[in-house]
This record gives structure tokens, sequence and C-alpha cells, in this order.
């Protein structure tokens, strides 16, 4: 993709997003050709920023970018993670029903 149709679509896009967040209320900027901020307010008080940056991939010379595949891998990535986490989990379970096993026969 030619960088002149990149940088019209990364401008359409973040011009979107601004105009979706301001008109839901929030105070929304640009701080760079591809980047909005907005300041947040978390449930306890805390005060900070949200950066929301917006990018057209164009891959490399030997491979054009494959969103798709990028999706895919993520999505195993996360579902890899999820299983040794719910793994972690079980055998800290059991640990603990053992310990408490051990303590009810003693």
């Amino acid at each position: 993709m030619k960088l002149a149709i990149a940088n019209a679509l990364r401008a359409q896009y973040l011009g979107k997003l601004a105009e979706y967040l301001t008109a839901n209320g929030e105070d929304v900027a640009l701080i760079a050709s591809n980047v909005i901020n907005l300041p947040i307010v978390t449930e306890d008080g805390e005060e900070g920023w949200v950066e929301i940056s917006v990018k057209v991939p164009k891959g490399t010379k030997d491979e054009e970018y494959d969103g798709y595949a990028r999706r895919d891998d993520y999505t195993m990535k996360c579902e890899e993670k999820a299983e040794k986490q719910a793994k972690k989990e079980a055998e800290k379970a059991k640990k603990i029903a053992k310990k408490k096993k051990e303590e009810k026969a003693d």
C-alpha cells in the first residue's frame, strides 16, 4: 500500500475514533500524527491517560501483512496462556486439598 493511502486511512480512522469518543463526553486530543489521548479517572480516584494509536501496517518487502494470521496467532497465545493458568490453579487446589486432608488425619 502506498504511503499516501496509508496516511489517509490512518487519519480517517483516527478521526472516527476521536469523533466517537468526543460524542460520548471524552476530552480527546491529537498528540501525534497517529495518536490521540484522553484523560481518565478510575473508580478509586486515580488519574491517568489513555493513548490510542492507529497504524496501517505494510508488512515487509518479502511478505505482505497478514492480519488474519496475526489474529489467529494471538488467539492461540491467549488460549495457551489460559490453559497454563487453569493448570496452575488446579495444581494449587490439589495441594490445598491434600494439605487439608493431612490436617484432618492428624
